[in-house]
């Protein structure tokens, strides 16, 4: 049986707390009233003003309802949360940083030949790298849906090596 993959991959956060913080935002038991992707913008897309002023922002980062379905996808490739009949669910099992890597290399599109390629090299070797590994694997139709496709997936692909630190998934 082929491994459903899933493409989204939102900007990483800066601590798994900010992951496991975004699946507490889904209902432990699916509710088709629930409207994970607004609980979502209220508890990961409004920091608090200091998580902000660090960042160097002047008031708290806000999420798009897009950016909230991004990640309501991507928690779906980490096994995080479930889509059942009736609604999301977030899953009851402990995160764990080797079962996110894994998850993360088997389900999100383009990141195993990414973390592969980028290893042993960093910063923008590693994302040209990594870039060049999933340049041939991007569909005709999303290279036409953007204007600048190879910056878009050049973004994207910098992001897997971002999460894939996140994970620590050794690179080097």
């Amino acid at each position: 049986m082929t491994t459903q993959q899933f493409k989204p991959v939102p900007e990483p956060p800066e601590s798994l707390e900010r992951v496991e913080e975004a699946r507490r935002a889904v209902p432990l038991v699916p509710d088709p009233q629930a409207d994970c992707c607004a609980r979502l913008q209220d508890r990961i897309g409004s920091g608090s003003r200091q998580d902000a002023e660090a960042q160097g922002a002047s008031s708290p980062v806000s999420l798009t309802r897009q950016d909230a379905e991004t990640w309501l996808t991507f928690l779906r490739a980490l096994e995080l949360v479930e889509r059942k009949q009736s609604g999301y669910a977030r899953t009851r099992h402990d995160i764990d940083r080797d079962e996110l890597a894994s998850a993360f290399r088997e389900r999100v599109v383009g990141a195993d030949a990414a973390l592969d390629a980028a290893a042993g090299q960093s910063g923008d070797a590693a994302v040209e790298a990594a870039f060049e590994a999933v340049r041939d694997s991007v569909p005709e139709w999303e290279r036409r849906r953007h204007d600048d496709w190879e910056s878009v997936w050049r973004d994207r692909t910098e992001r897997l090596l971002e999460w894939g630190d996140l994970f620590g998934v050794d690179t080097s």
